[in-house]
C-alpha cells in the first residue's frame, strides 16, 4: 500500500510540472545550439531581455505555478540564451513542443532558435526537467522586435485598396502628402508614401518644382511629442523608482508653490486634470495673460511655468486638454534628470533603439529640409491674418510648427517638437505595444504601461497621457472598429498613431495637412487640407479594420 502510495503521488507530481505539455520524451529533438553574439552575451550578462530565469525555482508552493512563464512574440520570431551552468541536459516546452537542451563543450552559454515553435501574441515556456535534478540553468527571452522583412510581398495588397483610392482621390483634390505604415502581428504589412513633403508655395499656389513624399519622410508630429518623448520618459522614470506620479508636483519641483499649486498631483497633469487653460500664448506679447507672459526664452518660460500660469478650475473637477500640463512635464523631466529633454529621450530611448529619424530640431543635426514635410506656408500667420513681432516667414519646414514650443522653449518641449519618420515612430510605439521592451531592452515595466494606458477614473477618454477608444467617444481618432483597450495620440500637424492590443495592431498616419491654402468661411478661415478624410483620420482607420479583420 504504502510503495503504490508512493506511485501515485510522483504520477501527480509529473503531471503538474508537465501540465499542458507532455510527458519527458527521449525522443524529443535536440535544439541546434548556436554561439552568442557579443550583444547576447551582454543580455545574458545584463540579465535582460523580457525574461531572465534561473529554473527549477520555488517561486510559489503551487508546484504547478512554477517553471513557466508566458511570454510575448510573433509568429517565426524568437530566441532562447542557455547557459546550462551545471546541467548536462534540459527538456523545455514552448507551446508544448518538447527541445532538449544539452551542455555544450567547456560549458559555453549558447543560443536556440525559437522561430519554429512561436506563434503571434501570448507563448508559453515550460521547464519539464533538468539533469541532474539538483543542477540549476538559467534562460534569457527577448522582447519582439519589428519584423520588415514581409513588406515588400504585401506592399501592393489588394486589400488595402479602398485605403489607397481614398488618399490618393484627395491627393488629386489638392491634400497635399502622407505616409500610411500599419502594423499587424509584428510585421509591417503597409508602408506607402503618398502626394507630396512639398507642394504649395507661401502665396498657396501650386510650387513650381513640388517634391513627391517618401516613406522615410520627416514629420513635425506635434502633440504625439507627448506620448513617445514626454510619457514615455515619465513612464521610465515611475518603472525604476525615481518618480511616483501620486505625489505633488512640487516635492520635486519646490519652487511650484502658491495659489494651490501644493496640491496639484504630477498625475493630474497626465490626466488633464490640473486646472490650466488648454495654452497660453507666450510667443505673443499680447497674449491673454498679459505682457508678464510674453517670453522668447527657455528659462523666463520654465519661471513662468513654475510660479506665474494662473488655473482657471479647481483640480480634478475636469479633463480639459492642456499644452501647459505637458510642458511642466517636460520641465519636471529635466529636473530629475539633470538633462535637457531631448538629450535625455536620445539616450535613454531613440540611439539605444538605433532610431535615426526621431529627434528634437533636425535641421541643427544636419537632416536636410528636403527629407522633411513641410508645414504652414507662411510662418504661423494663417495666410496673413496673424501678426506677431516673433513670426517667421516662408513655408515652415524642419522648424516645429508649434509657436509655443519654437519661440518660448527653443524647439524642444514636452508638448511637441518631435520629428519622426512613420517606420523609426512604429519601431517606438512597439516598446509600449509589447508591454515595456524591444528586443534585449526594457524601458518600462509591464505594470506601469498597464496603470498608463487604462482609461481613468475621471474620463475614460484619457488614460495617463494617452487618449483611449474605451466607450467609442474618440472614433473620430480610431475609427469605427477599435477595441476599447485601444490607445495612441494625435497632432496638430496631422498626425495619428493608434495602438490595439486585442488585434495586435498598430497604425502611424502621417500627414502634413497644414501644408496647404487658408480658406475662408464667413468670418472664419482654416487651412484647405483639415476637411479632407485623410486628415481626419477616422475614415482611414475605419478602412485599415476593414481590411485587415476578418
Amino acid at each position: 500500500m504504502r510503495l503504490l502510495m508512493v506511485l501515485t503521488l510522483t504520477a501527480v507530481v509529473q503531471t503538474v510540472l508537465a501540465g499542458c505539455a507532455a510527458l519527458p520524451d527521449p525522443a524529443a529533438p535536440v535544439a541546434s545550439a548556436q554561439p552568442l553574439t557579443a550583444a547576447e552575451q551582454l543580455a545574458l550578462a545584463e540579465q535582460a531581455g523580457q525574461y531572465y530565469l534561473q529554473w527549477p525555482e520555488q517561486q510559489s508552493s503551487r508546484v504547478g505555478v512554477n517553471n513557466r512563464r508566458r511570454f510575448n512574440s510573433w509568429q517565426g520570431q524568437g530566441l532562447l540564451l542557455v547557459d546550462m551552468a551545471q546541467a548536462s541536459s534540459a527538456t523545455v516546452a514552448v507551446n508544448n513542443q518538447l527541445i532538449t537542451l544539452r551542455r555544450q563543450e567547456h560549458g559555453q552559454p549558447f543560443k536556440i532558435d525559437l522561430s519554429a515553435y512561436t506563434r503571434d501574441g501570448a507563448n508559453y515556456l515550460q521547464l519539464i526537467e533538468v539533469t541532474p535534478a539538483s543542477a540549476q540553468i538559467m534562460l534569457a527571452l527577448p522582447y519582439p522586435e519589428l519584423d520588415e522583412k514581409p513588406l515588400h510581398a504585401d506592399i501592393n495588397s489588394p486589400r488595402f485598396a479602398k485605403v489607397d483610392r481614398l488618399i490618393n482621390s484627395e491627393i488629386a483634390e489638392g491634400f497635399p502628402g502622407a505616409v500610411l505604415l500599419v502594423v499587424k502581428d509584428g510585421k509591417i504589412i503597409k508602408q506607402t508614401a503618398y502626394g507630396y513633403a512639398l507642394r504649395f508655395a507661401t502665396d498657396g499656389t501650386e510650387h513650381l518644382s513640388p517634391e513627391p513624399m517618401q516613406t522615410n519622410t520627416l514629420f513635425d508630429i506635434a502633440s504625439n511629442t507627448k506620448m513617445y518623448a514626454t510619457t514615455y520618459a515619465i513612464m521610465q522614470l515611475v518603472s525604476s523608482g525615481m518618480l511616483d506620479i501620486n505625489r505633488p508636483l512640487s516635492d520635486y519641483l519646490p519652487e511650484y508653490l502658491g495659489d494651490g499649486r501644493e496640491q496639484r498631483l504630477v498625475s493630474d497633469l497626465l490626466h488633464h486634470t490640473s486646472g490650466y487653460a488648454p495654452e497660453v500664448h507666450f510667443h505673443r506679447p499680447d497674449n491673454s495673460n498679459g505682457l508678464l507672459f510674453y517670453s522668447l526664452n527657455k528659462a523666463y518660460t520654465d519661471q513662468l511655468l513654475l510660479g506665474q500660469v494662473p488655473f482657471i478650475s479647481k483640480r480634478g473637477t475636469t479633463a480639459r486638454y492642456s499644452d501647459v500640463n505637458f510642458m511642466l512635464l517636460g520641465l519636471l523631466i529635466e529636473r530629475l534628470t539633470a538633462m535637457p529633454l531631448d538629450r535625455y529621450l536620445q539616450q535613454q530611448f531613440y540611439r539605444p533603439l538605433g532610431l535615426n529619424n526621431l529627434m528634437f530640431n533636425p535641421l541643427q543635426h544636419g537632416v536636410s529640409p528636403k527629407r522633411i514635410a513641410a508645414t504652414e506656408l507662411d510662418g504661423n500667420s494663417r495666410g496673413g491674418r496673424v501678426s506677431f513681432p516673433a513670426n517667421r516667414q516662408g513655408v515652415l519646414r524642419g522648424e516645429v510648427h508649434d509657436e509655443k514650443a519654437f519661440h518660448a522653449l527653443q524647439g524642444v518641449a514636452g508638448h511637441a517638437g518631435l520629428f519622426a519618420s512613420a517606420r523609426d515612430l512604429a519601431v517606438v510605439m512597439s516598446v509600449v505595444a509589447q508591454q515595456g521592451g524591444y528586443g534585449w531592452q526594457r524601458f518600462f515595466s509591464p505594470a506601469v504601461v498597464q496603470q498608463f494606458t487604462r482609461p481613468s477614473g475621471y474620463d475614460h477618454r484619457f488614460g495617463l497621457g494617452w487618449r483611449t477608444a474605451a466607450g467609442g467617444d474618440l472614433n473620430w481618432h480610431f475609427g469605427a472598429y477599435a477595441s476599447d483597450y485601444a490607445y495612441g495620440h494625435t497632432g496638430w500637424t496631422g498626425t495619428a498613431t493608434l495602438i490595439d492590443p486585442q488585434h495586435n495592431l498598430m497604425v502611424v498616419l502621417l500627414t502634413n495637412k497644414k501644408h496647404s491654402p487658408i480658406v475662408t468661411n464667413g468670418k472664419s478661415y482654416e487651412f484647405s487640407a483639415d476637411s479632407f478624410e485623410t486628415g481626419r483620420y477616422g475614415t482611414i482607420m475605419t478602412l485599415i479594420y476593414e481590411a485587415i479583420l476578418p
